[in-house]
């Protein structure tokens, strides 16, 4: 799992400064991609199984509030990456919030995936997004 976070987040470039990449690699970079995944299932499961299937809410169907988790999801992404190096106590650089930008737009990618995987299990969003 390592190689593989390793791999995504550092398409963005290296860890700067480079004394902090160890930290990164072995411990922030995993825990933003299982930290991802799991916000975004959470999320999509939210959204498909507990409003527009469990709740019956059909008013909450439409592509606009599936957007409005779709940007939930982002901004939650954003500030997870921002809460995790600082809890690993990396230093303070710019590459964090280029790292936040980049969990941000995989957590896009992870939510738009994870919909199309259970989007059919929904019964009143199961066009939603399209």
């Amino acid at each position: 799992m390592k190689a593989l976070f390793q791999t995504i987040y550092e398409l963005i470039g290296q860890p700067q400064p480079p004394a902090d990449t160890p930290v990164y690699r072995d411990v922030i970079f995993p825990n933003l991609g299982l930290l991802n995944w799991g916000l975004s299932l959470a999320l999509v499961l939210l959204f498909y199984l507990g409003i527009n299937r469990a709740m019956g809410v059909a008013t909450f169907n439409k592509g606009r509030h599936w957007g409005i988790f779709l940007a939930l999801n982002a901004v939650l992404a954003f500030v997870i990456t921002l809460w995790q190096t600082s809890a690993q106590q990396a230093t303070q650089h710019s590459y964090i919030y280029w790292l936040a930008t980049w969990n941000a737009v995989l957590s896009m990618l992870w939510f738009f995936l994870f919909s199309l995987l259970l989007k059919r299990t929904s019964t009143n969003a199961s066009t939603t997004p399209f």
